[in-house]
């Protein structure tokens, strides 16, 4: 259960396939909005099919989703609203266990405990109750500043203490507790009392289908045609195309997942781009003589929806017209096709910055799984992810972000010079684990009891 888009929530996704992996039947529960992963997006559709010979999905049946309108009812009518999401959750088919996502925590804990007392009471059968901390609710709550007006800054600070207060009570009433990283868990334990082997760490890992791509080159002359896109030759024999293989004078593809939000600031990596156009006209400056430049153009994808992508798409427009050897883009992709573009991406640029300090970039390790390494802006307890030059590096501002681009690409494609670097990064990444077995060691234990 998650109080979001089920389609923008992967890790939620995961443990539905993981659990439905197991032979458990599975609700999922949360907003409509965005298409879910493609395992499940199967799941659902082949629990639609009648018999007609093809083979049935291994999930057949066994997956519930309950897309929920994120505005219904009606804002303006508080008792609907407070009697919505109960009754719908009491439309389920009973359960052993529900796992709920925080944040969101208001009112996401609170009926989930609910509805857990509920089916005790009335099914003779109390669900347990497990929550997966993603994050801190508190948190997300910002503190005033200085310039923000005294009543202001009271019910601020009133309303996040009281969602602490909240959080707390409704820690030490689950059954379990799921935490991202080991400072989450330790944090909880120093200031929720929850700790013991209810507890466990269960790290983000990349699913099967994050894999980097396989090229095959052949010989020319074996082939009719060629076809050229800015970074593949496609070879074509009898009309049928045979191999496809990468050029060697391709652009470096950048690529950025974010949310749009102030805790991602894209500011810093536009700030960024125009730093390193300066720094590849001084570089081309000083090879002018040899006719030759040692840096390549660079494409840069950003994917992702939010707040605030209509306040930058402007500023992007700008950009590219005055920058010719960096252009930024931006894309929405479904998520059956993420995984494609990651696996042709050169380097990743992760912005997201914890409220908390004690989570982790989940696309980081979609970038991981692609064998693609990473230039992560630096917060509390990253280093739990990304080892700073092992397998990407940690920036603080535009200006670091900028020069370890520069180091990085220049020489790009070849592996002289800087490609070099990408190389051993690369070869740090593979051999992680993936989600799969990353659960059934750490969470299945927690999530579906003996």
């Amino acid at each position: 259960m998650v109080l979001g888009d089920l389609g923008r929530s992967p890790r939620m996704q995961y443990h539905a396939l993981s659990l439905l992996e197991q032979g458990h039947y599975v609700s999922l529960v949360g907003y409509a909005g965005e298409g879910l992963i493609p395992p499940l997006e199967n799941a659902l559709a082949n629990s639609m099919l009648t018999d007609n010979g093809e083979t049935p999905c291994s999930f057949r049946g066994n997956l519930h989703v309950l897309r929920m309108e994120p505005h219904q009812p009606p804002r303006n009518n508080m008792l609907c609203r407070l009697l919505y999401y109960p009754l719908r959750l009491a439309s389920l088919l009973p359960v052993d266990v529900i796992l709920v996502q925080n944040p969101p925590s208001v009112p996401t804990l609170l009926l989930a405990y609910l509805f857990c007392i509920w089916n005790g009471v009335w099914r003779s059968h109390r669900p347990r109750f497990v929550i997966d901390w993603h994050n801190l609710g508190y948190t997300m709550f910002d503190l005033p500043d200085s310039k923000t007006r005294f009543l202001r800054q009271a019910l601020q600070k009133s309303l996040r203490a009281f969602v602490k207060v909240y959080e707390y009570t409704m820690a030490s009433l689950a059954d379990a507790h799921l935490c991202v990283t080991q400072a989450m868990e330790g944090w909880l334990g120093e200031n929720f009392g929850v700790h013991g082997g209810n507890v466990r760490v269960v790290y983000d890992k990349p699913p099967l289908y994050f894999v980097p791509p396989q090229s095959q080159k052949q010989s020319q002359s074996q082939n009719d045609s060629t076809e050229v896109t800015l970074f593949t030759r496609a070879f074509t024999k009898n009309g049928e195309r045979t191999s496809v293989e990468l050029r060697n004078d391709r652009p470096a593809l950048l690529v950025s997942s974010t949310s749009w939000t102030p805790d991602e600031d894209f500011s810093v990596l536009l700030d960024a781009m125009d730093k390193l156009q300066s720094l590849v006209e001084s570089n081309l400056s000083e090879e002018s003589q040899q006719h030759v430049s040692s840096f390549p153009r660079v494409l840069v994808i950003v994917t992702g929806k939010g707040p605030q992508k209509a306040h930058y798409v402007p500023l992007i427009d700008d950009f590219n017209r005055s920058h010719p050897f960096i252009k930024i883009f931006t894309l929405w992709l479904e998520a059956v096709d993420y995984p494609k573009l990651l696996g042709c991406a050169t380097l990743g640029i992760s912005l997201h910055t914890s409220t908390s300090g004690l989570d982790l970039p989940m696309k980081v390790l979609d970038m991981f799984g692609c064998h693609v390494p990473v230039c992560a802006i630096g917060f509390d307890c990253l280093a739990e992810l990304v080892k700073d030059g092992v397998n990407g590096r940690i920036f603080q501002n535009a200006d670091e972000l900028s020069n370890q681009l520069f180091g990085l690409l220049k020489g790009y494609p070849s592996k002289e010079g800087g490609g070099s670097e990408l190389e051993t990064y690369k070869l740090s990444i593979p051999g992680m684990k993936r989600w799969k077995e990353n659960w059934e060691e750490s969470a299945q234990y927690l999530v579906v009891g003996e």
